[in-house]
């Protein structure tokens, strides 16, 4: 059994993913915090829920800390992150703090939604780190407010997303401003042909990394599609989480509009919830995030934007008021359930909790409505997912089958 410790990574590294709870690592941290240590530019895909973070951020601020800028009146910025959402953005921000404690490196991060001037008054002092959105990482380049010249690391974080979600130009811009020389590193939950073209133009001998298992969101969560018109779907919608007896779910729509008017009839209806999407201000977006992992209210009705990265700890159900479009976007938003993220102790608990949960799901869906549930063992199901699928949308469902890589019955609601 591979340990950390024969990893490579320092005694200071060692302490903190030991004082988090971490025993081993897993296949993706075994493979890719060699890689990244080497220097070579890394291409990574592995299922979501699997630590991808630790596994390239462990390596990366490893070598970041084995030159100490402390003393520079302006520290050279010699690493970026960048991903796709500003709630992945302090995300990461937070998992540096807690790998790298100690280590005495300083990151800012910077996004959308927040006055420029604010994150230009924090590079005053310079960063040994920056973790950025890609719109606002390219609005400060064009004022000058940092210099790429001592970059040593280029980390892009969902990076399948990164290269399809029409930012080309600011992808471009990033690029250039790069020196030549520097380590450029791709993680992925999901694969995809633009990014893999995206890595064979951009990276140098890249070492391939991925993991021949199965998504832990398709392989320990049940999928339970209904047919249903849309405007019944928010009549179902209720009635689901009233016959399940559900005390918290992450409910995904396709539009802010839904989610307002989501939010709105839940609150009327008396269930506690918040909901998120791009045109909510940050600083709420951020507050009513937290609020739900921990525990704060039941409900958070969102769009795509917190489907990518964003670990919430004891998930066990999920909502689709809409498919997605894309079939890895359906994965990503299982894989809000299915972490691997639990503390040892808490494991038993939070497994019987699901386990009784799951007993219930079966139950109600197998009399009510005429689903079964396939057999298996309850504390081998981490989550049960509803998609309701109008009839527009159901030439959607064949490729997130193929995604999820078994039959998906498309049920028909029996209340």
């Amino acid at each position: 059994m591979t340990i950390f410790a024969e990893l490579g990574l320092n005694a200071t590294l060692q302490a903190n993913v030991k004082r988090l709870g971490y025993k081993k690592p897993t296949y993706i941290q075994e493979k890719s915090i060699g890689a990244v240590l080497s220097g070579a530019d890394t291409y990574a895909i592995a299922p979501t829920g699997t630590g991808k973070t630790a596994a390239y951020l462990l390596p990366t601020l490893q070598e970041l800390s084995q030159v100490d800028h402390s003393g520079d009146q302006v520290r050279p910025i010699r690493a970026v992150f960048l991903v796709p959402t500003r709630e992945l953005a302090q995300q990461v921000e937070e998992s540096i703090g807690s790998y790298g404690k100690d280590l005495g490196l300083r990151t800012i991060t910077v996004f959308g939604g927040v006055r420029i001037q604010s994150h230009l008054n924090r590079f005053k002092r310079g960063a040994d780190i920056i973790v950025a959105t890609p719109k606002r990482l390219v609005d400060l380049l064009k004022v000058n407010a940092f210099s790429f010249a001592n970059i040593e690391h280029f980390v892009m974080d969902e990076a399948d997303r990164l290269v399809s979600m029409g930012i080309h130009q600011e992808l471009r811009t990033i690029l250039e401003a790069l020196p030549a020389k520097k380590q450029l590193v791709l993680f992925s939950a999901t694969d995809s042909k633009a990014l893999a073209k995206f890595g064979e133009t951009h990276q140098n001998n890249a070492k391939a990394i991925k993991t021949n298992d199965q998504q832990p969101a398709l392989s320990k969560i049940v999928h339970t599609m209904y047919r249903c018109h849309r405007e019944e779907k928010t009549k179902s919608l209720f009635k689901l989480i009233e016959m399940l007896n559900c005390d918290r779910a992450l409910i995904f729509t396709r539009t802010k509009h839904d989610v307002d008017r989501i939010t709105e009839q839940l609150t009327n209806q008396g269930y506690s919830c918040q909901g998120i999407h791009n045109e909510i201000p940050q600083k709420k977006r951020q507050e009513y995030l937290t609020g739900f992992k921990n525990k704060e209210f039941k409900f958070l009705v969102a769009t795509d934007i917190v489907s990518r990265g964003i670990d919430i700890n004891d998930l066990y159900y999920v909502f689709n008021y809409d498919l997605p479009v894309n079939s890895n976007d359906y994965i990503h938003r299982v894989g809000r359930t299915a972490r691997t993220k639990v503390a040892k102790l808490e494991k038993k608990t939070v497994m019987a909790d699901k386990a009784s949960k799951q007993a219930l799901s079966q139950e109600v869906s197998a009399k009510r409505t005429g689903y079964q549930a396939p057999e298996a063992a309850l504390d081998n199901i981490l989550g049960h997912i509803f998609s309701f699928v109008a009839p527009e949308q159901e030439s959607l469902v064949p490729r997130i089958i193929k995604a999820v890589g078994k039959d998906i019955k498309l049920e028909r609601m029996r209340w």
